[in-house]
């Protein structure tokens, strides 16, 4: 490797372009940089530097680039971690990190001397396309912290921000006494050993706010809570029948398991809401719930929504699951086109992923939500509605810092009533970043093959083509944390299921029309359909022996040697996709997963059939000459896992996967996994080293609303 030189050539676009291709920046990021100096001929080297980092980044989620900040090193000391370039590019980052200032006076002096930067907040906006943000130092002596936006995420910040804090400055004032009754009457358990209810606290807290986040793991009954507290809200309406009420998520897969959960959720309700006629009819009457995109009317080739602030969208309420995976733009969209007087619930989990596109806005929202942080006045409303005291360690203490901005509209969601086992407390230990915890469960499990999880370094992809196709020995009563002999055990859910669906096609008759046919072609179809949420395969990476591309040829090999007449290119029977571009015009979204299969007119045409929605009860099918915007899914990302469940999930790590590695995209893997998960990786110690890299995306919306809130208490 070359040395590291000691002096810095000037930064040139010729220079960015280079890097590029190596791979080091984005050819967008050198593009950006050469069209800064192209406007502005005088364009300092931090600006210039500071633009490829910028847009670099922004590429990787983060919506600014963090100039200077009190609480953290200087830029030029972040880099490499902010970046995570390969070890032969150091010389170029010691160059780039050369070129950054360090002072907050240096940042000014570099960027506010160009046409192309406003500094937010002052005159002289005449819409440059970067924006410079700087928050008051918290105390006298620190530091201001210092930001770069491109215009477009500094204005989406803002209005997300004016909106969110428009929303909370006006609470509901629901009668105490009668949401008192319906609540007692939704929750009629009381948890044993004086157990603080946290489902019942997210109803009570929600009841008087028109913006309510409910956050939780897997299992923590986040949909068994919306669903109660749609009643005790629409109990409280003197005309429930009469409030249009919305659902959401933010892919197909998501939304259809939303409603599902919903209606289970609904029909475990207590009798009473029965016996009040028009609750009934309202809980009766909820819509399907639908992508975002489709709810906001997304048009082809345009940012545009069809709703928007001048055409709102019209609902009184909405709810929207898995708000971890929406991105900065779209809780834009979505706040903008909301009513400024609808009740907005927002369910997911923040210690997910976040969105693939910029922005992590669940996170933000619920920065302290672990804490609590709730006031005096949060504690007696909760008390008075749900009869129990809220624990000391929940409260906001006296005479400290201003409290989060949301914390009085979010509620955390502690006990997992569906990870007890041995899945739930690697969940749990991997949260609290508890590494000895962790070691200790994966040591219970250790060489144990009859376990709901299973754990193999050192592993081979035959080793991959074995479990995929024929599973491996299932736990046999539920979680086991002791191991138990094989001949108890199950194997656990496999791609063997499908072949054997596959296997048992039915004969077509010579008359395609008859009723009881396609009635008989339906039942297969759905036999097929059901396999679908049986088991996954879920990879870091795409390219690679350990990535999609590499397992699904794997997958679709072993196929063949099953007798499934499966293809490498092209279309199949049997062949599981998932779709990648919304399509409003076939009703498909990005994120659906469907399966190629015989069409019941003619067993030579082959449709994609998917799951049927709550609303039709019959899968829909679309000729596969339509789908031009699908790929094999029979392994899948973790990212585009988002939103899905499986019986068991294998997951794999690839060798040389650091940069893409997270605690994140562990613990999404993980918990995507409802009774069996196995882990196979070639190279020891890549899970541990992705445990230990938690995702740190640069925002400046929790500051942002921050100000705001302290602004509107001051």
């Amino acid at each position: 490797m070359s040395a590291i030189p000691t002096t810095v050539p000037h930064i040139t676009p010729e220079l960015l372009w280079q890097w590029a291709d190596e791979g080091w920046l984005r050819r967008l990021d050198a593009a950006l940089a050469h069209w800064v100096l192209e406007h502005d001929a005088a364009a300092s080297p931090g600006l210039l530097a500071a633009v490829a980092i910028l847009s670099h980044l922004e590429g990787k989620g983060h919506t600014c680039l963090p100039l200077v900040d009190a609480h953290r090193p200087s830029l030029r000391l972040q880099l490499p971690q902010l970046l995570r370039w390969p070890a032969e590019a150091a010389p170029a980052l010691h160059q780039l990190q050369q070129w950054l200032p360090t002072s907050v006076r240096d940042w000014h002096h570099a960027l506010l001397s160009s046409r192309m930067v406003w500094q937010a907040n002052t005159a002289l906006d005449f819409g440059q396309p970067l924006v410079l943000t700087q928050t008051p130092a918290i105390a006298p002596q620190t530091t201001p912290t210092l930001r770069l936006y491109l215009r477009r995420y500094w204005q989406y910040e803002q209005d997300i921000a004016h909106s969110i804090a428009a929303r909370i400055q006006s609470p509901l004032h629901p009668d105490t006494a009668t949401a008192r009754h319906w609540l007692d009457v939704l929750f009629p358990d009381a948890l044993p050993d004086a157990t603080f209810d946290w489902q019942k606290a997210a109803c009570a807290l929600a009841l008087r706010q028109r913006l309510a986040i409910i956050t939780g793991g897997p299992g923590t009954g986040k949909t068994y809570t919306a669903a109660r507290l749609l009643a005790a809200a629409l109990a409280l309406e003197p005309q429930p029948e009469q409030i249009r009420i919305g659902l959401a998520a933010p892919t197909g897969k998501a939304a259809a398991r939303l409603k599902e959960s919903i209606q289970q959720a609904l029909a475990q309700l207590p009798d009473a809401v029965s016996q009040h006629a028009p609750l009934q009819a309202a809980l009766h009457h909820l819509p399907p719930a639908r992508t975002l995109h489709a709810l906001l009317g997304a048009r082809p080739d345009t940012r545009q929504m069809r709703h928007n602030a001048s055409h709102p969208l019209p609902l009184d309420w909405l709810l929207v699951d898995e708000a971890s995976m929406i991105h900065l733009e779209m809780m834009h969209s979505l706040l903008q086109a909301l009513p400024p007087t609808a009740r907005l619930i927002l369910l997911g989990d923040k210690d997910q992923l976040a969105s693939v596109e910029a922005g992590a806005v669940l996170g933000d929202f619920c920065a302290q939500a672990q804490q609590g942080h709730y006031s005096p006045d949060t504690a007696r409303h909760l008390e008075q509605l749900t009869g129990q005291a809220l624990p000391q360690e929940f409260r906001h203490p006296p005479h400290t810092p201003a409290m989060p901005a949301l914390a009085q509209n979010t509620v955390m969601l502690r006990e997992s009533r569906r990870f007890g086992g041995t899945i739930g407390q690697l969940a749990l230990a991997i949260n609290r970043h508890d590494m000895a915890a962790m070691q200790q469960v994966l040591q219970q499990v250790a060489g144990q093959s009859a376990t709901s999880v299973h754990w193999q370094e050192g592993a081979s992809l035959n080793t991959l083509a074995h479990i995929a196709l024929h599973g491996r020995p299932g736990p046999a009563n539920g979680e086991p944390h002791a191991p138990e002999s094989h001949s108890e055990a199950r194997p656990t859910a496999s791609y063997a299921g499908l072949v054997q669906a596959l296997r048992t096609t039915p004969h077509w008759p010579a008359d395609t029309s008859q009723p009881q046919w396609l009635t008989r072609h339906t039942e297969w179809v759905v036999r097929v359909l059901t396999q679908l949420e049986q088991f996954r395969i879920l990879c870091a990476t795409r390219e690679g022996a350990w990535g999609v591309e590499g397992i699904n040829r794997l997958v679709i090999g072993q196929l063949q040697r099953q007798g499934i007449r499966a293809r490498q290119e092209g279309w199949f029977a049997g062949r599981i996709v998932q779709v990648t571009q919304n399509d409003a015009n076939l009703g498909v979204f990005n994120g659906d997963i469907g399966i190629c299969l015989p069409s019941a007119a003619d067993r030579h045409k082959l449709r994609v059939y998917f799951p049927a929605d709550a609303a039709s009860g019959v899968p829909r099918s679309i000729a596969t000459p339509r789908m031009a915007h699908v790929e094999t899914a029979f392994a899948m990302t973790i990212h585009k896992s988002q939103g899905s469940e499986f019986a068991h999930v294998l997951m794999v790590l690839p060798p040389q996967a650091g940069t893409l590695l997270s605690k994140e995209l562990i613990y999404t893997g993980l918990t995507r996994a409802r009774k069996a998960f196995t882990y196979l990786a070639e190279q020891p110690g890549t899970w541990q080293q992705a445990v230990q890299q938690p995702t740190l995306r640069a925002s400046g919306l929790a500051d942002t609303l921050q100000a705001l809130a302290s602004h509107h208490h001051s």
